[in-house]
Parts: C-alpha cells; sequence; structure tokens
C-alpha cells in the first residue's frame, strides 16, 4: 500500500513539473511574440540598427535572403542552377499541356534529343552571330545588376555592413538574440531587383484579334518565361503592343520609345502582312530600333514568305550597321507544326488521349482549317461573338506553339548568358565585369550612332523631299520624340502624354473623350482655343468580362467647331520621360505628322486630308508659320512651310505648336484626325 502511495506521490510530482514547464513555455513563447510584434512596430519607425546588434542581425538577414529567394543569388553557380531547375518544370509544363507522345513529336528535336528552342532566334548574320552575342550581354548585364544591387545592401543596411557575413545555422536564432527592449526585426525582401521587357510590335495576328488578350503569343510566352527570370531575381515582362492595320514605319518606327516603352529590352517585329513588299519599313524600324536609349535587340518574328529573303537582307545592313538584329528561324515553327498530330478521322476516345494543346490543332494536314479543327479553333468558353475571328486570324493554340518557343529560346539563353558570366569572374568583381559589358555596350551604341547611313536607305522618299534637302540620318539617326495618341502605348499609360495621374496598362489610364462627344464641341472665336482633343471611337472597343484586343487608334481630333485648335509638343512630361539630358533635345525642327488610317482606305464623309490643305479648306500652322505643303511618306507626311522643311522651336520654350482650322461644311461636320506628330 505504501508502495502504491509513493508511485501516486511520484506521479503527482512530474504532472506538475510538466505543468510547470508547459506554462513557462507558453509564457516563453507569448512573450517572444509580443516582442516580435513590438519589434515589427519599432522597425517601422528606426531605419537603422544599433551597432551592437549587427552581428546577429547580418546572419539572420543573410538566411532570410537565402529563404526567400531559394539560394545566393551573389553565387553565379546558383543561378545557372536554379534556371536549369526551372527549365525543367517548364518541360514538365509542356509534356502536360500536349500530352506525352505530342511532345514528343512536336517539342523533341529528332538529331539533338533535346527540346526545340535551344537557337530557334537567329542573328541575322548567322556566321558572326554578333546580334546573338549582344543580346546575351543585355542579360548578363540584367543578372550581374542583381547581384550588385544585394551586394550594395549588403554593405549598409540599417547602418550594418553585412558584407562578411555567411550563412550561418544559427542564424535562424538571430532574431530571438535582437528580441530586446529595442529591437529591430529583419526588412521585407523584394522579389525583383531587374526587370527584363519583351514589347511586341505588329499587325492583328500578333496582337491576338480574335482571341482572348491573355491567349496571345507574347501572353505564353511571358507566363512560360517568368519564372526562370523570377528565379534570379529578374521580372519578365511581356508587353503585347500589337495594333490592328499597322505597318511598322514610318509611324511606329519613329515612336519606339513612345510606344513600347523605353525600357524595353526585345522589340519585335511582325509586320508582315502589312508591310508587304516595302522591305524599307523593315530596314528603318530596326535602324530606330538602334536608336533607343535602351539598347534593345530587334526580333523578327513570322517572316516565311515570298518576302523573306528581301527582310533578312534588310535585317543584315541593319545588323552590320550595329543593331542587334535576329529573327525566329520558320524552318522550326515548321517542325512543330510537322509533328502535330492529325486528328481528322480518329475516334474521339483517341482524340481525347490528345494533350489540349495538339488536340484539334491539325486536320487533313491543314493547321485549324479542315473540320474538326475548324470549328475548335477558338476558345469560345468567354465571350463567343467577340470580333476578328477570321481565317487570316491564328487561334489560341497556334499562339501558345510560338509563344511556347520564344519562351524555350529565352530560358535556354539566359542559361548559356549565366554559364558564360560564371567562367568570366576569375578575380574580378561583379562591378568590374559589369563596367567591362556597360563600356562595350555604350561603345556599340555611340558607334552606330554616329554611322553614316547609306542613300540607299532613303530611297523610300520622294524626289520632292530631296531637293526641299531633307538629310537621309534625320530619319534614321536623329534623336525622335513623338507625340502619339494611339493605343497600347506606355505614353499614355504611364500619364506622360496626357500629364495626367491617371495611370495603368489598359485600364485607369487618362482615354479621352469620345468621338461624338468631340464633335459637338462648340467654337470659340480667336486664334487662342483649347489643345485638339484626345479622342476615341467607342464602336472600336468591345465588351466582354476580360480583354479581348487592348488596340485602338485613339488620335487628337480638330472640328470645323472648334475654331482654331493647338496641339504643343512636346510636352514637359516627354521630354523628362525621352530627353531628361542636358541638350539631348536638339532637333533639326522636322515635323513629322501621321494622320489616321482609315480601315481599308475608306474614310468616312467629312474627313479632311491633305488634298484638303491644297483647295484651302484646311489650315495647318507650325509655331505661327503657315504650312504650305504636306509631302507623303505612306501614311505620314513631312510639314513644309514657307522656311522650307527645318523649323525652329519657339524661343520663350524651345517647343513647337500645331494648330488646325478647318472650313465649315454645308450639311456634315468636318474633321481631321492625326494620330502621331514627331519632332526630328
Amino acid at each position: 500500500m505504501g508502495k502504491t502511495n509513493g508511485t501516486l506521490s511520484n506521479s503527482r510530482w512530474l504532472f506538475l513539473l510538466l505543468l510547470f514547464l508547459s506554462i513557462f513555455l507558453f509564457l516563453f513563447l507569448k512573450e517572444e511574440e509580443t516582442a516580435l510584434d513590438r519589434n515589427e512596430e519599432i522597425g517601422k519607425k528606426e531605419a537603422r540598427i544599433p551597432q551592437d546588434q549587427c552581428a546577429a542581425f547580418c546572419p539572420a538577414r543573410q538566411d532570410q535572403l537565402i529563404k526567400h529567394h531559394g539560394g545566393d543569388l551573389i553565387d553565379t553557380n546558383y543561378l545557372v542552377k536554379t534556371v536549369e531547375k526551372e527549365r525543367d518544370n517548364f518541360h514538365k509544363m509542356l509534356k502536360e499541356k500536349y500530352g506525352e507522345e505530342s511532345f514528343k513529336s512536336m517539342w523533341i528535336d529528332k538529331e539533338t534529343n533535346q527540346v526545340v528552342g535551344n537557337r530557334a532566334i537567329f542573328s541575322a548574320n548567322m556566321e558572326s552571330d554578333v546580334s546573338y552575342k549582344k543580346l546575351k550581354r543585355k542579360l548578363q548585364l540584367k543578372a550581374l545588376r542583381v547581384q550588385i544591387a544585394l551586394m550594395e545592401d549588403k554593405k549598409n543596411i540599417g547602418g550594418c555592413d553585412c558584407t562578411e557575413t555567411s550563412v550561418s545555422s544559427s542564424s535562424r536564432r538571430g532574431r530571438r538574440i535582437l528580441n530586446s527592449e529595442k529591437t529591430i526585426v529583419l526588412p521585407e525582401v523584394s522579389d525583383y531587383f531587374e526587370r527584363f521587357v519583351w514589347s511586341t510590335g505588329g499587325h492583328s495576328a500578333a496582337a491576338a484579334h480574335g482571341n482572348l488578350f491573355n491567349e496571345s503569343y507574347t501572353s505564353y510566352l511571358e507566363s512560360s518565361a517568368k519564372d526562370a527570370f523570377r528565379a534570379i531575381g529578374i521580372e519578365f515582362i511581356g508587353r503585347n503592343y500589337a495594333m490592328g492595320g499597322m505597318d511598322s514605319a514610318p509611324q511606329l518606327a519613329l515612336c519606339n520609345e513612345a510606344v513600347y516603352g523605353v525600357d524595353a529590352d526585345v522589340i519585335s517585329w511582325d509586320f508582315g502582312m502589312t508591310d508587304g513588299q516595302a522591305h524599307w519599313k523593315t530596314n528603318l524600324y530596326a535602324n530606330r530600333i538602334g536608336m533607343h536609349k535602351n539598347r534593345p535587340a530587334h526580333v523578327s518574328l513570322n517572316m516565311a514568305g515570298r518576302q523573306m529573303k528581301g527582310r533578312v537582307l534588310e535585317l543584315q545592313k541593319a545588323e552590320s550597321d550595329g543593331v542587334p538584329s535576329l529573327y525566329l528561324k520558320p524552318e522550326i515553327q515548321d517542325k512543330i507544326t510537322e509533328g502535330v498530330p492529325d486528328v481528322y478521322g480518329m475516334k474521339p476516345d483517341d482524340v481525347a488521349k490528345i494533350g489540349p494543346f495538339a488536340r484539334y490543332y491539325k486536320c487533313k494536314d491543314a493547321v485549324e482549317k479542315e473540320e474538326p479543327c475548324g470549328n475548335m479553333k477558338w476558345n469560345d468558353n468567354v465571350c463567343p461573338k467577340r470580333k476578328f475571328k477570321t481565317s487570316w486570324h491564328p487561334g489560341w493554340r497556334v499562339h501558345a506553339s510560338t509563344g511556347f518557343l520564344m519562351a524555350s529560346f529565352m530560358i535556354e539563353t539566359l542559361i548559356e548568358s549565366l554559364k558564360e558570366l560564371e567562367g568570366n569572374y576569375g578575380s574580378k568583381t561583379a562591378r568590374e565585369i559589369y563596367d567591362e559589358l556597360k563600356a562595350e555596350e555604350d561603345s556599340d551604341y555611340a558607334a552606330f550612332s554616329n554611322t553614316k547611313v547609306s542613300d540607299e536607305y532613303f530611297n523610300f522618299v520622294s524626289e520632292e523631299l530631296v531637293k526641299e534637302g531633307l538629310k537621309t540620318n534625320i530619319f534614321f539617326r536623329n534623336k525622335a520624340i513623338c507625340k502619339t495618341a494611339l493605343l497600347p502605348a506606355q505614353t499614355r499609360y504611364l500619364g506622360i502624354l496626357t500629364e495626367s495621374e491617371l495611370k495603368g496598362e489598359f485600364k485607369g489610364f487618362d482615354k479621352g473623350m469620345e468621338m461624338q462627344n468631340a464633335l459637338k464641341t462648340p467654337a470659340t472665336e480667336g486664334k487662342d482655343n483649347p489643345s485638339m482633343a484626345l479622342v476615341y471611337n467607342k464602336e472600336e472597343y468591345q465588351t466582354c468580362e476580360v480583354d479581348l484586343n487592348v488596340d485602338h487608334k485613339n488620335y487628337f481630333l480638330a472640328s470645323d467647331q472648334s475654331g482654331w485648335a493647338s496641339l504643343k509638343f512636346p510636352n514637359d512630361a516627354e521630354i523628362a520621360a525621352y530627353a531628361p539630358e542636358k541638350g539631348e533635345f536638339n532637333p533639326d525642327g522636322v515635323i513629322v505628322l501621321c494622320l489616321y488610317k482609315c480601315d481599308w482606305g475608306k474614310c468616312p464623309p467629312g474627313e479632311f486630308r491633305e488634298e484638303e490643305l491644297k483647295n484651302g479648306k484646311l489650315k495647318l500652322e507650325i509655331n505661327g508659320n503657315a504650312v504650305t505643303d504636306m509631302i507623303k511618306i505612306d501614311q505620314c507626311f513631312v510639314l513644309k512651310t514657307k522656311d522650307g522643311l527645318y523649323h525652329k522651336p519657339k524661343q520663350d520654350n524651345g517647343r513647337y505648336e500645331l494648330r488646325v482650322w478647318l472650313e465649315k461644311q454645308i450639311g456634315e461636320t468636318s474633321f481631321i484626325r492625326i494620330t502621331s506628330l514627331i519632332v526630328l
């Protein structure tokens, strides 16, 4: 009996001990949680960390970065391995979307047994491969900027120098060591330290007309490549800024910074249907990319056809002058298409076994045409009655395969770039390598900017312009500042054009005024009227719960109801965005005016163009001087006054002012629609 009481007594003591320990642990953890909450508040109020706490803070910060990014982004070997891992994930995604058999037939190169895409995009001159090398240099500069940003952060974060810190197993105790009455919590970690921007230029097929906006090849490129870039601290952005019915030059070529953005790293060309045999447009488009301030690469897409040889020749000319010029080889796309399973005559059960991205892709050896593929071309689960579902617009499966191919190329090129970068380190620091590569890029840009343009490049201008003394270099090498109403365009989304706080890509920006409302604007006396209205046509817009086409030919409007209307350019925001350096905006004063491109060349009644200037019904002035002629270059015009083609800016502010007046018509409103004004 005594023995039993003793056992119970021991059990009671053990229970009390465990209870005591539990209460102690609860209070300890509660205090730590309270301290951390308190530290959050302290961290918000104090930017600097006491020096006596740096020894604990630095390893905790280092471990935080490692945990967030999955490894040390300063270690280039880790960068290679993590991108290779994301490449494997990308390949797994392709297998899921296409199915095992279709993946093998479409995406595996039979000669190399590797996934297609490693070299799908080539330099215009494949022997020198100089443009591909420049693209890799661009990627290396991005990776180095990430590493430099992290190292600069280490040098002075909250007053602590953490450059000598190594990852320690004890670093997770850092926050606990820091817990005191005066603790600084770890700051937030950024996902991105750099961005890589691919801006797509092209016509309606490139814009994915007929499809949902997120079914464009640019969207598939972005969604497939972004994880590989995110893994090393770079945000990959795909901008689908293609525009239906537009050709590549002269308007878009001269407006590339305003439209595609000053941060573009790649600007693509996909204007095969609209440029036609006008190979000079390819050349001018490439040359103007060469003058873009961010030194982007020029990549041509969908070049197959009778005009390909001529277009490649123009790219080679631009490349020899110094423009990084590449193109997607049609043969690679053809091999993918050849591997698509032909579902014509298949039993439904067999068709169902094919992955959704290969299913109903090809019937009777035709892509998206014969039945049942023709009926399955579009994604009709959302807004099935949308516009532009035509035979010449590819469906989402074709867009997907093109986007995946481009993503495969970008991921493989990133890996190759990082491997080369890893081999270049030796005793050099990231900063030293960066400075060397940046000096190379700057030297190439300066050399291109100073090249003399061949007279043969200028064969697209009229003899009249040559007689008037228009210099070849002005179109090809002068700084161009463009005021454009076209959408999509970064100048509008960022509030640069409108100098407005209304900003946002596709939504939230200043839309301007609807056409019918703008035409009702009453006339006022005198010549000091407000600016021409920024206008859109509501008939061009589709209604759907998701984005469809976002490209719209908006314009600056003047009508016979507005008296003298004016447009001043460039504005302060345009100068700050496109020519921020002192003396950077020093134009020769050649003014290019681009009119609205009417669909199929059929403009509505009342629209004034160059003919009305000649018969006196339309009057234009540049800085108070009457425009005597509009000399045509495609859809655009070089403006001429009594002083010729070269117009001096206004003395008071160094800018320009276009003024417009239209004669009233009986029975209808007369108007003019200007899409862009460019000063060179």
